[in-house]
């Protein structure tokens, strides 16, 4: 009787352990619905159809900014055509035609690297670039050579280095007539006069030759070109300097050509060769006041 009644409970026993076996699987033995898939460039697997695919919305994302940097170069220059059309295009000077003729005179300082450095500018435009100097000369002494150098070559430009003699006169506006004898003797020719680059105060020279040089273009050297490097003497330029000063005043020289003229306007007089002559410049612009000059350290007289 016990043993009959034993194997059922035995056997009951067994399936209710089996049954709570199965309940208590660990979770990845469970069937479940599948979650979404984030989407991995290079997977094969495709989405879902009935879900939103994120390759999609990132394609859509990329093609709205390459659309709007295609069209911001096109609206920036849409703009700037817009803009360019109510701005007022600077008038172009006439390209200088080869063998102008460059007439150039001067005391010491033209050849303390300074024309040294400017004749191969002149040479790149194709100008035959004349160079004439005296140590020790002065704008009294100029009169005869500059008249016979003018009637000699007919240059189509005029460049005048003179003063560097004249920095410590106690009377300078006694200078005015020579300067002003100078400037008529190169008539309307274009003319650039250059003022020494200061080694110490002048005494008033510079204002004489800013404001008798007219109608010669009057180039401030210190303003312009600033400080430069000096010899051992402290006062003629050195071969660095004198490049530094060449290069300022070749920059100034070609950004001041006037633009081509117009119909009737007087022309000025050249070598000849040229039905308008290359070399014009601007008028003088009126500031109402001199340029500023650095202050220099005062030494020796040259």
């Amino acid at each position: 009787m016990r043993s009959s009644s034993f194997v059922p409970l035995l056997a009951l026993t067994l399936l209710s352990f089996v049954g709570g076996c199965a309940s208590a699987a660990p979770p990845e033995a469970q069937p479940a619905t599948p979650a979404p898939r984030a989407h991995v460039q290079g997977d094969d697997a495709g989405p879902s159809p009935t879900s939103t695919s994120p390759a999609k919305a990132s394609g859509e994302s990329l093609t709205t900014a390459q659309a709007a940097d295609a069209g911001a170069p096109a609206a920036a220059d849409a703009a700037a055509s817009a803009g360019s059309a109510n701005e007022v295009k600077p008038e172009t000077a006439l390209p200088i035609e080869p063998r102008t003729v460059v007439l150039h005179i001067g005391d010491s300082f033209l050849m303390a690297g300074f024309s040294q450095a400017l004749r191969p500018k002149m040479k790149a435009v194709g100008a035959l670039y004349e160079v004439r100097s005296e140590q020790a000369s002065y704008t009294t002494s100029w009169h005869l050579k500059l008249a016979k150098l003018v009637g000699d070559y007919h240059p189509d430009l005029v460049i005048i280095n003179l003063g560097a003699n004249e920095v410590t006169l106690t009377d300078p506006a006694a200078r005015t007539d020579a300067v002003e004898r100078l400037v008529k003797i190169v008539g309307d020719r274009p003319c650039v006069w250059v003022s020494p680059p200061l080694w110490r105060k002048d005494t008033g020279i510079i204002e004489i030759f800013r404001k008798h040089t007219s109608p010669c273009r009057f180039f401030d050297s210190d303003a312009v070109a600033g400080p430069i490097s000096r010899q051992a003497d402290g006062i003629h330029p050195d071969a660095p300097g004198g490049a530094a000063w060449a290069d300022a005043f070749f920059r100034w020289l070609l950004a001041e050509r006037a633009p081509a003229p117009k119909d009737g306007e007087a022309l000025p007089k050249g070598s000849g060769r040229h039905a308008v002559n290359p070399w014009r410049l601007r008028p003088e612009k009126n500031t109402g006041s001199p340029s500023p000059s650095p202050q220099k350290t005062a030494q020796t007289q040259p």
